[in-house]
């Protein structure tokens, strides 16, 4: 990352932010796991904590709300023609990723979320998101969803977390996306 993007980064996440998404990352104790994913999803707009005291009806709220709002938020994304299928190919995996998870398989499904928020992404911004200055322009176009963009890059391709973990690390993110 060069020096410009470290300034960008440093400006838009605190250090509070930045010191979260690394415990988040690194921690395997659940409470501390809960505590900094609810850091960071003040960030994205949360005014309680949302993992510290979970309701029951949580997970399921959650996971809905995503599969709509993000449902609705590729349907309404004027694509190129070439694209066309991709964005298909997104909604049915959309549809089968929430059908997964809300079988609590988070391990398994992993992968697959961060797939979709990529193809996701790139159906909004097209070829730009595969350059190396895309996160300053994400940065540039709404911090909220630089912040979002910056912890999704941050997390790893593949995950040996446990299901707990990983839930809330999947939750977070698609908690950003359910209200954006």
């Amino acid at each position: 990352m060069g020096n410009e993007s470290s300034k960008i980064i440093k400006q838009y996440v605190g250090n509070e932010v930045n010191s979260a998404i690394t415990t988040l990352l690194d921690a395997d104790n659940a409470k501390q796991v809960a505590k900094s994913a609810d850091t960071i999803a003040k960030v994205f707009g949360s005014s309680t904590a949302l993992f510290e005291k979970e309701t029951s009806d949580f997970e399921e709220k959650l996971i809905s709300s995503f599969q709509k709002n993000l449902s609705l938020l590729i349907q309404k994304t004027w694509v190129e023609k070439e694209d066309a299928d991709l964005k298909e190919q997104v909604l049915y995996k959309l549809a089968e990723f929430c059908k997964a998870v809300s079988k609590a398989k988070w391990t398994n499904a992993y992968t697959e979320l961060l797939q979709i928020i990529g193809d996701v992404v790139y159906l909004m911004f097209g070829a730009q998101t595969k350059t190396d200055d895309f996160l300053e322009f994400a940065f540039a176009i709404d911090p909220e969803f630089g912040i979002f963009w910056f912890y999704i890059q941050n997390l790893p391709k593949t995950s040996e977390w446990e299901n707990d973990k990983c839930r809330v690390v999947m939750l977070l993110g698609m908690y950003f996306l359910a209200n954006y």
